[in-house]
């Protein structure tokens, strides 16, 4: 990565170059919210963010692209200091995609009358939990949770 001295405060590349990778990122990782807001939006661990910004290891293009949306600076700028980081779309909630309310109200009809018939002693606040947990898996992977691992997931609250 290129290397390129500044103070860590500015995200303006011609007035005050930021200095290699850790410290473009660090930029980055305030402007997301913090390294665990960083972490959650970008689908990494706050670990692997910590890696990154102590050197230790580099992101792949997929990490560092989501980064980059997050944080709402150009991909080029966060790779390479070069360019304009202001240059990035505005900052992105990835992990937080619009709610799809028609979807969450056919979800939670489904869940709900599952765990009528195979767990009624569940809490609701296990209820609201298995409900949230198969919306999110719907949103991620864009397909239903298959029964099998929605019988799983409904076991496994009732041990919490």
């Amino acid at each position: 990565m290129t290397r390129q001295t500044s103070s860590s405060d500015q995200v303006n590349v011609q007035a005050g170059k930021v200095d290699a990778f850790c410290d473009r990122l660090k930029v980055a990782i305030d402007r997301a919210g913090g390294p665990t807001s960083m972490a959650y939006k970008a689908d990494v661990s706050t670990s692997v963010i910590n890696k990154w910004k102590n050197g230790k290891s580099e992101p792949q293009v997929t990490s560092l692209v989501k980064m980059a949306r997050v944080a709402g600076v150009s991909v080029g700028w966060l790779a390479t200091g070069e360019g304009d980081p202001e240059g990035g779309e505005p900052p992105a909630e990835l992990g937080r995609p619009d709610a799809d309310l028609d979807a969450l109200e056919e979800i939670a009809l489904k869940v709900l009358a599952l765990i009528d018939k195979r767990r009624p002693d569940l809490s609701p606040k296990a209820r609201a939990r298995i409900v949230r947990l198969v919306y999110e898996f719907y949103i991620r992977q864009e397909q239903p949770m298959d029964e099998a691992s929605l019988d799983n997931v409904i076991e496994l609250a009732a041990f919490r």
